[in-house]
Order: C-alpha cells, then structure tokens, then sequence
C-alpha cells in the first residue's frame, strides 16, 4: 500500500509540474527528466555486490551482482552526461547582459548534507536515511517544476543534479556493502561519469535532442537488467539447487509483478529510445 501511495502522489506532483513548464523549455525538460530518471541506478546499486575481501570484492560473484554493477554503470553515464545536456540546451538562452551565475557553489552545502548525513548514519541514527531520501526527491520535484520560466530554469537543473546527489547519497548509507563492494561502486561511478562527461563534450548544439534520447535508452536498459538481476535473486533466495521451493520461502507476487513490469516498460523505453536516436 505505500508503494502504491508513493506511485499515485508521484504521478499528481509530476502531472504538476510538467504543465507548468512553458513550451519553450520543452527540450530541456525531456533532458532535465531523464537526467532525474538516471535514478534507476538506486535499483542496480541494491544488485552490487562481491566477495568481503578488499581486492576480490571488486569482482562480482553472481549473474546478479554483474547485472547490477551494468545497471548502475549505464544509469551514471546518463545522469552526469544528461545533466550536463541540459546545462547546454539552457546555455543557449542566456543573454550576454545577464548576471553571472554561480550555481556550482550550491555544491557546498550537498556536501555538507550529505557528509552530515553518513556521519548520523555511522552513529546508527538510521531514521536519517528517510529524510535524506524526501529531500532528494524534493530538489528533483524542484528541478522540474524551475523549468517553469526561463528565470528558474538553470537553477531548476541545479536542483535535479542535487536531488540525484542526495539519492544516490542515502542508497549508498542504506546498502551495507562490504569495503571491496564500496571500491566497485567508486570505479562504477567514476567510469560512468567520466564517459558521461565524454559524450557532452563531443555534442553539438544541433544534436542534442537525439542525443537526450541516446541518454534515455540507458534507463530502459538498466531498467531491463535491474529487473532480471533481481529476479535471479528471487530464485535464489526461494528455491534450492534442485529447483525445489525452499521451506517457509515466501512467493511474493508483488516483487514479481514489479520485475516483470520494470522488464517490460524499460524494454520498451529502451527500443524506443533507440528509434527515436536512429531517426
């Protein structure tokens, strides 16, 4: 049930805050939305996983694991590479009059917040996760609803990129890895980020629209593999190695209709986008 409450009052806020955006800033909106649902990466980062050793914990041990550190690879590349699309696409309306903006230092209190946060999250303050995770969805809110005029639009994108740090910030406090598992996720994170940036750089102005749909099919596919990975999981932890039901295992029909929901809208999302990027 609060799956289901989170699910309806996300698409009333999202119904919202896309109608009013005004039409000019329609392009940076797609950008600015599928920048945000990089945040598939959460799903994959819950996937990752390896040996507690420091040195072979950066090698996944199952299929999952492999699925999950892909998925939260793809995710990264689209989220740094389609938030610094839409700093592009918004670039183009400045005015040479215009006053210089200063947007990157919000970077400071990010961090302060979620520095703060993983300190009361070490001192087993665990309520904390909860209200990191409100923010974070707050500022995404926030980033779309500031493409609303072209007065708020930059610092609307500002405000994704800080809700998508504060998400990514409170799945890693929430997941629990071992130390070669957090060594993945940095060279995961920083290799995804890194081509990201790749991409952007190599864009020109007439191309970025395809490119935001080159970025979108990521999501589709780390969609796509976040959902096979954690039905392999579900076999594991529900049947044994003959294949018989575990005694006591529960068959939870919600996770189930989930993955095969999430299979088919990212297959979707990710064909689609495909098209669109062909075309």
């Amino acid at each position: 049930s609060s799956m289901f409450t989170v699910f309806t009052l996300s698409c009333t806020i999202g119904y919202q805050v896309v109608w009013g955006v005004t039409p000019a800033l329609h392009s940076p909106l797609m950008a600015e939305t599928n920048a945000i649902s990089g945040m598939t990466a959460l799903g994959g980062m819950y996937l990752m996983g390896g040996s507690p050793d420091m040195v072979s914990g950066l090698v996944p041990q199952t299929a999952a694991h492999v699925l999950g550190l892909v998925a939260t690879f793809v995710s990264l590349v689209n989220i740094v590479g389609g938030s610094l699309v839409t700093k592009k696409m918004l670039d183009h309306f400045k005015r040479p009059t215009d006053p210089p903006e200063f947007y990157e230092y919000y970077g400071v209190p990010l961090a302060g917040t979620a520095g703060a946060y993983f300190l009361g999250n070490a001192m087993g303050f665990k309520e904390m996760t909860t209200s990191v995770e409100t923010a974070a969805a707050l500022l995404c809110i926030g980033g779309i609803a500031g493409l609303a005029t072209q007065k708020t639009a930059r610092l609307g994108n500002a405000s994704g990129v800080a809700g998508i740090g504060l998400g990514l910030a409170a799945t890693l406090g929430g997941v629990h890895w071992d130390l070669g598992t957090y060594a993945q996720f940095a060279l995961v994170g920083g290799g995804g980020g890194a081509l990201g940036a790749a991409i952007y750089k190599r864009v020109d102005p007439t191309s970025l629209p395809q490119t935001v749909a080159a970025f979108h099919s990521l999501v589709g596919l780390a969609a796509v593999l976040t959902a096979i990975g954690d039905y392999l999981d579900f076999i594991a932890e529900t049947y044994d190695a003959d294949g018989n039901l575990v005694e006591g295992a529960p068959v939870d029909e919600v996770r189930l209709a989930s993955v095969g929901l999430a299979a088919a809208i990212g297959g979707i999302t990710f064909t689609g986008s495909l098209i669109a990027f062909a075309k």
